[in-house]
């Protein structure tokens, strides 16, 4: 995470794919994708895309709620959605 935040502050990437991985053994997160959800937030023109496991949508819910997140996929991750959803990304960066 530490490298992938780093990479943040050189350079601006249009998307970030990522996964979440709940972690219960934190005790102020839920997930080392606050950390970098958290920097991307001062890059309005970057989206994020999640995968995360089905049985966590609670927890992954709640991080969602307080950070922004273009659009998640639970896992199975089908490579149909995955490009819509970059096509639609690419569209909307067009305009």
């Amino acid at each position: 995470m530490r490298k992938a935040i780093g990479f943040l502050k050189q350079r601006k990437p249009d998307v970030i794919v990522a996964e979440f991985n709940f972690q219960s053994d934190f005790r102020d997160r839920t997930s080392s994708l606050e950390s970098l959800l958290a920097v991307v937030q001062r890059l309005p023109s970057t989206r994020v895309i999640v995968f995360y496991e089905r049985e966590f949508t609670p927890q992954f819910d709640k991080l969602r709620a307080r950070l922004p997140v273009h659009a998640a996929i639970a896992f199975p991750v089908e490579a149909g959605a995955l490009q819509e959803i970059l096509q639609q990304q690419a569209a909307d960066a067009g305009n």
